[in-house]
């Protein structure tokens, strides 16, 4: 993959990790909801019969397990980054 040992040393493709970086960092920018969009959420969750109280339940559902992935992912980049800082 992207490390392989020959004998005692090791190689590693760090222009590979470096695309997988750069790859991670563009994935994690399109998890940010755009100003506009997150208004137009608060403006349909505010319509009068906007929804039914199953309706509700499922899009809230969603909206909560959203939110602990992405709690999950920015507590694994933490650890991401503190651990590639104490290697060196």
């Amino acid at each position: 993959m992207s490390a392989t040992a020959t004998g005692s040393k090791a190689t590693h493709d760090v222009k590979h990790l470096e695309t997988r970086l750069n790859k991670l960092r563009n994935s994690l920018a399109k998890l940010v909801i755009p100003d506009e969009e997150h208004e137009e959420l608060l403006r349909i969750i505010h319509r009068p019969g906007w929804t039914t109280p199953a309706e509700f339940m499922l899009v809230m559902g969603v909206v909560e397990s959203i939110e602990r992935h992405a709690s999950i992912i920015n507590e694994t980049k933490q650890m991401l980054v503190k651990g590639m800082e104490a290697i060196g």
